[in-house]
Order: C-alpha cells, then structure tokens, then sequence
C-alpha cells in the first residue's frame, strides 16, 4: 500500500462513507457513497506517471506533521501512509508544502477514483421529465429501491434559480444491477419545462405537486437517494448528478 484515505461524516443524510487506496502496483480502489461519478465500488490502475506523482509526494513525508484543528463541522478525513500510520488531515487545508500537497492530492483521488467503476451505479438526466439510474462497471451489483428520494434544481444563466422539486419513489425493491442495467424515475423539473413544487411520485409515473413553467434554457441537478446492498448489510447512498452551468 502507498496511502489509503478514508473520509467519514454521519452529521449528514446519507452518511458520507467515502475510501480510497493506492497499492504499490498502481491499482487504485475504494467506495463512494456520495458522488457525482457514482456510488458503490471502484477499481482499476493509475497510468504510470499519475503513479509517480503519488509516490513522490508520499516520499516527501518524514514525519506526521503537527495537529492541526479541523474546521467545525468537518467531515473526518484520515491518510494512512506506511511511514506515519493513520494521520488525521481534516485540517490541512490544500497549499503549499509537503502535507498540505499530498493532502490535497490524496482528495483528488477520491474524484479519480471514479474513472474507475466495478460496481456502482450513477445518476443521469436523459430526458425532460426523466431522472434515470445507471449501472457502470463490470460486476453487478445489489441495489434496494424500494424507497427512492429524488431531489431536483434547476439553474438559469449562471446559478440562476429557475426551480425546485423533490419526491418519492415506491420503487421495485431489491434488483441485481449489471452492465446496461437502468431505472427510470419521473420528476417534476424537466429542463426544459418544468414545475416548480414538492410532492410524491409513484413507480407508474405519477406525479404529485403543483407550480409554474419556466424557460427550457436551463440546466438541471439531481440527487438520487437510495442503498446499495452489502451482504445482509443495506448502506443508504446518494447518486448526483450536477452538469456545468452557465
């Protein structure tokens, strides 16, 4: 192992979860349980000088640096290294220096890391009216939607509000989810047309909730709640889905 970084918060809903580790080989691994790239697990191996990049900044580090206070509220980050064992670097803000370099470098293969998928399942928007789940990988994957939460934004120009909606899927329960595997969910924000508005929404397509129109020229983001099955264990996730804006 090169570094393994686990980040961890159960102050929000889902509970963020999030790991990744780098082995000696270049393979890189771990799971998302609130991404944008998708949530599950993840595997696969660093191109030999993104590999490089990583080892030279671990071989930078002589000694754990000194405690440092996390912002308040805070997630808990900890960067375990051969040299050092489990450091906590919730406090290390990104800048210049040796901790602060690999800290930040060890973030961003959190983000990497879904490049990624063995198992995991995305969020996408591929239709007005249409928030739609994904499988990405090559091993399946078990998946509960018996209780799904859809949140929807739509942004006009540059993070102009445009609308909100969220609901509530009944959906079909536990599904073994494997490649070209996908789920579709009405919502109430179409990019183009919409309504604004709160309701619920149940697995044939109807919607519940109320609001006005606006302009197609609009972009939409979406999170989708949900869990994944490990086991006998069901660990509650959050798929995003947040295209540029403006």
């Amino acid at each position: 192992m090169i570094l393994r970084l686990v980040i961890a918060d159960g102050s929000q809903t889902p509970a963020v979860a999030e790991s990744v580790e780098v082995a000696d080989d270049g393979a890189i691994s771990g799971w998302r349980s609130v991404s944008d790239g998708g949530v599950g697990w993840f595997a696969g191996h660093l191109p030999p000088g993104e590999l490089a990049e990583v080892r030279a900044l671990v071989g930078a580090i002589r000694a754990v640096p000194p405690p440092v206070p996390a912002p308040p509220e805070s997630a808990e980050e900890v960067l375990e290294l051969l040299a050092t064992g489990p450091v906590s670097i919730a406090g290390i803000a990104d800048g210049p220096g040796d901790w602060p370099s690999l800290a930040a470098a060890s973030r961003r293969l959190l983000d990497r890391l879904t490049d990624f998928p063995r198992a995991a399942v995305a969020a996408h928007h591929p239709a007005p009216g249409v928030a739609r789940l994904v499988h990405r990988g090559t091993d399946p994957v078990r998946v509960d939607l018996g209780d799904i939460a859809v949140g929807a934004t739509s942004w006009r120009g540059y993070y102009e509000l445009a609308g909100d909606w969220s609901g509530e899927v009944e959906g079909p329960g536990e599904v073994e989810a494997g490649p070209g595997w996908t789920y579709d969910i009405p919502i109430g924000v179409d990019g183009p047309g919409s309504v604004d508005g709160s309701g619920s929404v149940d697995g044939s397509g109807g919607v519940d909730g109320s609001g006005s129109g606006f302009e197609s020229d609009v972009v939409v983001h979406l999170t989708i709640d949900f869990a994944i099955l490990s086991g006998t264990t069901r660990v509650p996730v959050r798929a995003s889905y947040t295209p540029a804006v403006g």
